[in-house]
């Protein structure tokens, strides 16, 4: 039986890591490069010299187009460029896609999109009109299927909170946070690969504490300078939910509560 072949689009904090893991699930990856590609071990992804751009021929697209799978990891470059490029690029990209048949392409989006509101929302709750939720209606043209994972605050490796606050103002200390670690974010795209999984989910840690107390934490645990203060807001405060996903994988996260997010990874 052959291997199911995997394109991932954008070769960077999520592309490479996610390029080794499918990799050693036994699936076929290929992965554009980028400045980060040098930290790919394996032999085995194969990287190709392509970067999204304006106005790029048919021609210049087919070769992170040939897969059964696709997986967009390309993040906005607004201060390079703007909103409108992103829009633009995946237009393009919608476009393209659609002359072929795939099994799935999966759109990496964001918590953003959601609006700031008091309590919990979900994947019905109403959404802003901000890129990234333009992004996801141009994304829904797509006639294979697709999957959109609205990621919460990227956590992980060189990424942890106390890392923007120490020696700082903590704004909207009185906040809950909507993190998720790294490893959760692999896995369950790992996990999302199959066909059932359809649709829009969110991808947050579980548990979301006071954005104050996890920034003196872990300024602690990593024997940082604490905060200088912090400031209040009175704006809504939302928690994103990820039950649907939980539910729909039977998924248990391995960084459940950001309060306890690993030091390393």
């Amino acid at each position: 039986m052959n291997k199911l072949h995997i394109s991932i689009l954008g070769g960077g904090w999520i592309g490479v890591p996610l390029a080794e893991t499918l990799v050693a699930k036994g699936y076929s990856v290929q992965m554009s490069q980028s400045s980060q590609s040098s930290l790919i071990q394996n032999k085995e992804i194969r990287l190709l010299s392509w970067r999204a751009e304006l106005h790029m021929s048919d021609e210049a697209w087919q070769p992170m187009l040939e897969a059964d799978i696709l997986i967009w990891t390309i993040p906005p470059r607004r201060k390079e460029h703007g909103d409108t490029f992103y829009l633009e690029i995946i237009t393009d990209f919608i476009r393209l896609a659609n002359k072929r048949k795939y099994q799935k392409i999966i759109f990496l989006s964001s918590t953003s999109v959601y609006k700031s509101v008091h309590g919990v929302v979900d994947e019905q709750s109403e959404v802003e009109d901000n890129m990234m939720s333009q992004a996801e209606k141009i994304f829904m043209e797509l006639q294979s299927p697709w999957l959109i994972l609205r990621l919460g605050g990227l956590m992980g490796g060189n990424r942890f909170v106390a890392k923007y606050y120490s020696g700082k103002t903590i704004p909207a200390a009185n906040h809950p946070v909507n993190y998720v670690h790294r490893v959760d974010v692999l896995e369950i795209i790992s996990q999302s690969l199959v066909p059932s999984i359809i649709g829009i989910y969110n991808v947050v840690a579980p548990f979301h504490p006071i954005k104050s107390e996890l920034v003196f934490k872990e300024c602690e645990m990593r024997n940082l300078p604490k905060p200088q203060g912090s400031i209040e807001d009175a704006e809504p405060a939302k928690i994103v939910s990820s039950d649907k996903i939980i539910g729909a994988l039977k998924y248990t996260f391995q960084y459940p509560d950001p309060l306890w997010f690993p030091l390393e990874n």
